[in-house]
């Protein structure tokens, strides 16, 4: 059975992750995937070593939305093997659903990833329309929680599966030699204090009000470090926010990494001072290696699997940020983290019996 993917690229992200992760984990045998992107990734190699074919349309933005229809239409014309779809681009799922069913794919299945979106008024009033096209073109509706069923899916939300994102447990536990590994790769010492965020560059991440965090942090221990990983528009940005304040030899940016256990390895404390976000893949993994972290209290309180997490208000000062941080002690606890249901092995195997009943019925 062939399920196409439909995603805007297989970089290291929330929703990327769990596509891969339950890739790596389906029998391959029964269950194929292909990927309709709309830009090279990070996990393309790998796909394709899976056994996966990777299709490329231009993005919406790009060619706008008749273009975008006429490529989607000739790409399922030209492609009838796929009669089951899975999307998993949140509101703009609307659009892709929409012409799949006018050309009766058979298994229309969207994915919400996310609780909000933070786009221009203009650009919000568009996505809600395409996100009004979701309901009435998906046969079936499944989301990474409860928050994120409520805000794709309206009225319809009690009707969506909860697929939980799935993590390799074992991967993510805290190892000395992944630390030492990374703090030997960076030429950092054991004394110093490394505190790191995994997400990509974007608005909703809040990276200015982290660097200003880390500057009120700088300023009580000179002896600490920062490290961004993850790519994105503001990128630039932040960096050159980081040179103008002085900080370029502290902040340490680390693009796209798949050693992200690694990473959470060998950071001191993780500050994710997102302006909203569903369940947090990021911090699921940060939590299972143990780590101390701060993070908003916009982010679903589902996220909280464990006792290492202090949530944070966004009306709070970077300074009392910074202090909270900083008079939290950095031992590991690794006890109590409620894994159960996010072993990807047990949601792997839910999906992959899901798209084997509908292959079954098509």
């Amino acid at each position: 059975m062939k399920v196409l993917q439909i995603v805007e690229s297989m970089n290291m992200g929330g929703s990327q992750n769990f596509i891969m992760n339950v890739y790596r984990n389906i029998c391959r045998d029964k269950i194929q995937f292909d990927f309709l992107t709309h830009r090279a990734g990070i996990f393309d190699d790998e796909i394709k070593q899976l056994g996966g074919k990777i299709f490329q349309l231009d993005y919406l933005t790009k060619i706008g939305p008749i273009k975008y229809k006429k490529q989607l239409e000739s790409f399922f014309i030209n492609h009838p093997e796929y009669d089951t779809i899975h999307v998993h681009l949140n509101q703009v799922s609307g659009i892709v659903l929409e012409v799949a069913k006018k050309l009766n794919i058979k298994n229309r299945l969207v994915h919400s990833h996310s609780t909000k979106n933070m786009n221009s008024p203009i650009v919000k009033i568009y996505k809600s329309y395409l996100q009004s096209k979701i309901n009435k073109s998906a046969t079936l509706l499944l989301a990474c929680g409860e928050e994120a069923a409520k805000w794709l899916y309206k009225d319809k939300s009690n009707e969506a599966i909860i697929i939980n994102n799935g993590i390799d447990i074992q991967r993510f536990k805290y190892s000395e030699e992944k630390r030492k590994k990374i703090r030997k790769e960076f030429n950092i010492n054991d004394e110093t204090i490394v505190l790191g965020h995994v997400g990509r560059f974007s608005k909703v991440k809040n990276h200015k009000f982290l660097i200003e965090v880390y500057r009120k942090i700088i300023d009580k221990e000179p002896n600490s470090l920062l490290i961004l990983v993850g790519i994105g528009e503001l990128k630039n940005d932040i960096e050159k926010l980081v040179e103008q304040y002085g900080l370029k030899q502290n902040v340490k940016f680390l693009g796209l990494r798949q050693d992200i256990d690694y990473i959470y390895s060998a950071l001191d404390y993780v500050v994710f001072p997102s302006f909203y976000e569903g369940i947090s893949m990021a911090l699921i993994e940060a939590q299972i290696s143990g780590i101390k972290i701060f993070a908003s209290d916009t982010i679903d309180k589902n996220t909280d699997i464990s006792q290492n997490i202090k949530w944070l208000s966004l009306k709070e000062s970077a300074n009392e940020w910074a202090k909270c941080i900083l008079n939290t002690d950095k031992v590991r606890n690794e006890k109590n983290v409620k894994t159960e249901k996010y072993d990807i092995k047990i949601i792997a195997n839910k999906l992959q019996e899901l798209y084997y009943n509908l292959g079954e019925k098509s």
